[in-house]
């Protein structure tokens, strides 16, 4: 089947992707980046994720993202995916809750409760 065959296709040159990636043991934070969540302020959510990987020198962290998630409401929206593949969605993050999710799950292997989605 066509369809089967590009499905396939598809998800093997993604899993190639993230191979090559280098993400095996280290924590992958995903900011939705479309023009909702820019609008709401993903440029600077984004910002403050680069700074505080830079500025805490967490080597242990990738910064990614992706278009759009579908939830328009919740924007931005950051998911945090750790080496054993548990994932955290939060919402409504700003550039503050940005920098503090990622020292807490990088450095100290914590959620952040409160700023999960709630759906």
């Amino acid at each position: 089947m066509k369809t089967n065959l590009t499905y396939n296709q598809l998800r093997n040159a993604a899993e190639d992707s993230l191979a090559k990636k280098n993400c095996k043991g280290r924590i992958r934070v995903l900011l939705g980046y479309s023009t909702c969540s820019v609008t709401v302020g993903a440029n600077e959510v984004l910002k403050a994720l680069q700074e505080a990987v830079a500025y805490g020198q967490l080597r242990n962290v990738i910064i990614e993202t992706t278009g759009c998630v579908g939830l328009c409401s919740k924007e931005p929206l950051i998911d945090v995916i750790m080496p054993d593949d548990k994932k955290f969605t939060y919402e409504l993050v700003t550039p503050k809750k940005a920098m503090a999710i990622v020292i807490n799950h990088s450095l100290y292997e914590e959620d952040v409760e409160e700023w999960l989605i709630k759906m």
